[in-house]
């Protein structure tokens, strides 16, 4: 099998096409050589730390004009030369395609090997013969992937996550809420703002005139007595601590997505409410200082599968029929979301509630994938296809 000690990557933007060899334990290098150009020493440097985590040396060569295309070659040539001796590979995938042309010169006409990464295949692909003049075969990649890891090779940290386990005990008690569907479309805005409203008074929230009863919401609020989260006396919701209110003000549907998603055999690795700090965090600041403000996100579902990192949003509130503040919030949310994970990260808004056209054709255009409404009844299967997809 081809393995070789040292890998001659070439840095960009995306750091997944040099990090996923790196996770195959059956291909991963001793060494890491990273080409690096002026505008992407910092890219490099995210990536380097995190192959050192993973027991991977690396050394960094700065080139000196990526726009000059002969100096580069030479460059590259005389890097090669140095380790003419020693079982050296060029990962092709990244850099810019000066870069890329340069590099496979160089290693072509010292007879060494060249792979690149296709991550929708899951493939190592050569692009060079071996001493007998034959084509090296391809590898089945088996890159084993964590959010972690994944997220700190483009300079982002993983800062706490939740542990759902704590609240499955709760899930009963919302099943009615997907499999029953019609039954309780007009039942959840009115959990939702008594949980909202209890906020401000003790997790306690009261009939009004302003917020009158409606059909079949003592049923709801009595099923929830009765289940042991809640309080209920007819005419007082009592939502006793801080965890039931936030789980019924739609943390249920996090909760939900969570453990479906973990019967998926495909999912490598998954995280509920992470917190993620982008690269400007300061970590040691505390997180509402001034320079940490803006520069950290919750994810409410986050998971590995296909080489891929994949964020979801969930959503149990109304949108407005044309979309909306609350909508685009949405949306330029999770659109924000992947520059965490680069340019191979997908989207997804898992939405109690049906959404209006107007916001179908925007998630289109952002290539944002939708669940909503009955849908969550197949929930599981949904997000299968959605993994599939390319």
């Amino acid at each position: 099998m081809q393995k070789y000690d040292i890998h001659v990557c070439l840095i960009s933007a995306q750091a997944a096409p040099n990090l996923l060899p790196i996770l195959d334990s059956d291909f991963k290098p001793k060494k890491a050589i990273f080409l690096v150009s002026k505008t992407m020493k910092q890219r490099a440097e995210y990536l380097a730390k995190t192959f050192e985590k993973l027991n991977v040396k690396v050394k960094l060569k700065n080139i000196s004009d990526e726009f000059n295309f002969g100096l580069m070659e030479d460059e590259i040539f005389k890097l090669v030369e140095e380790y003419e001796n020693e079982s050296i590979a060029l990962n092709v995938t990244g850099g810019t395609k000066l870069m890329s042309i340069a590099a496979e010169n160089a290693f072509s006409a010292l007879g060494k090997p060249i792979f690149y990464i296709d991550t929708d295949s899951n493939h190592i692909l050569f692009i060079s013969k071996d001493e007998e003049q034959k084509w090296l075969p391809n590898l089945e990649m088996k890159a084993k992937n964590k959010i972690d890891i994944y997220l700190s090779a483009y300079g982002s940290t993983v800062l706490t996550t939740q542990d759902p386990n704590a609240r499955k005990e709760y899930l009963p008690a919302i099943e009615p809420f997907i499999k029953h569907y019609d039954n309780y479309t007009q039942l959840i805005p009115m959990l939702n703002m008594h949980a909202t409203l209890s906020q401000s008074n003790g997790y306690k929230s009261e009939y009004t005139k302003a917020n009158p009863k409606i059909n079949k919401i003592d049923e709801l609020f009595l099923g929830l007595d009765y289940q042991g989260l809640i309080n209920y006396d007819g005419q007082q919701i009592d939502f006793k601590n801080k965890e039931i209110k936030t789980f019924l003000n739609g943390g249920w549907l996090e909760d939900y997505t969570y453990f479906q998603l973990k019967e998926i055999s495909n999912i490598e690795d998954i995280a509920c409410g992470a917190d993620v700090a982008n690269p400007k965090f300061k970590l040691g600041k505390n997180e509402y200082s001034s320079e940490n403000k803006g520069n950290k996100n919750e994810f409410d579902i986050v998971f590995m599968a296909k080489n891929k990192l994949h964020i979801i949003e969930c959503k149990t509130q109304l949108m407005d029929k044309n979309g909306g503040i609350k909508a685009d919030d949405i949306l330029y949310k999770l659109e924000t979301l992947k520059d965490y994970g680069g340019l191979m990260t997908k989207k997804c808004l898992v939405s109690y509630f049906e959404v209006p056209e107007q916001v179908k054709n925007r998630a289109n255009f952002l290539n944002i994938e939708i669940i909503q409404g009955k849908d969550l009844q197949r929930l599981k299967s949904k997000i299968q296809e959605w993994i599939g997809k390319r």
